[in-house]
């Protein structure tokens, strides 16, 4: 055995109790504050990450002590009378009940593995097998579409001619039209079946017309599906969507069942 790591390990063992007993109760003005009170700060700084060490527990007492000063220099200025304070604090009071409220609703109402897995597989399932690759020019009338179509089938660049033309995103325009592997499920069926049955690099033989406008289109790329590959990377984002899916639904029925009067005078 390696006597050297054990003595390690007892001076670190040593090290991290001696901090914790550097925590005392102590008072400004007068004003207790308790060992408790410390400790409850340095136990949610170290749960985030922080290492526990004297100069946090330092941190922490110079901070508790920068607070109570200003509060009792509030009150000795009776600053808690000011009409603009009271609704400060009103805010506050009623931010944190509100957060209190969705924290208990929470805990009594957990989403579960089960639920989590759940949306995964039909999300995977409503994004299909198939993703694609499409370039496209969005114009307002038939004509324009048509005129560009031709130049783009003489050889004219699609994407100069989409960042010139297109009345799609910001985004879009400077990205020459390219929307970049994304399900066909997602898009409208008109413009989908636009480009279902072309070949990679192929234009489609005329302009699509969908509820936006015309469009002139141009297949890419296809792959097999990747998006929904990994479980693990979709689980917190899924879990929290769920969660804030629940407390939303939550709200909306407390409001639904709430007494709310107009007009009141």
């Amino acid at each position: 055995m390696n006597t050297k790591y054990i003595a390690a390990a007892v001076l670190a063992a040593f090290a991290a109790t001696a901090a914790q007993a550097e925590v005392q109760s102590f008072k400004v003005n007068g004003q207790l504050v308790t060992k408790d009170q410390q400790e409850r700060i340095i136990q949610n700084l170290v749960n985030r990450g922080q290492p526990r060490t004297p100069q946090l527990e330092s941190q922490v007492r110079n901070r508790l002590t920068s607070e109570i000063v200003l509060q009792q220099e509030a009150e000795k200025l009776k600053l808690s009378r000011r009409q603009d304070v009271k609704q400060a604090i009103e805010a506050a009071r009623n931010a944190i009940l509100t957060n209190a409220a969705v924290s208990e609703f929470i805990k009594k109402n957990p989403v579960s593995d089960a639920d989590v897995k759940r949306t995964f597989e039909n999300e995977k399932a409503r994004w299909g097998s198939q993703e694609v690759s499409v370039r496209h020019i969005l114009v307002k009338d038939e004509e324009k579409a048509k005129r560009l179509h031709a130049q783009i089938s003489k050889g004219a660049d699609f994407a100069k001619l989409a960042r010139e033309n297109t009345l799609d995103t910001q985004a879009n325009k400077n990205a020459g039209g390219l929307i970049d592997w994304t399900s066909p499920r997602l898009f409208e069926p008109a413009f989908a079946a636009g480009f279902k049955n072309l070949k990679k690099g192929e234009l489609a033989p005329a302009p699509v017309k969908t509820s936006l406008g015309w469009h002139i289109m141009k297949l890419e790329d296809t792959r097999a599906a990747t998006r929904y590959n990994n479980y693990k990377e979709w689980e917190p984002v899924l879990r929290r969507a769920l969660v804030q899916q629940r407390v939303q639904a939550h709200i909306d029925d407390l409001i639904k069942k709430a007494k709310i009067q107009n007009n009141v005078k």
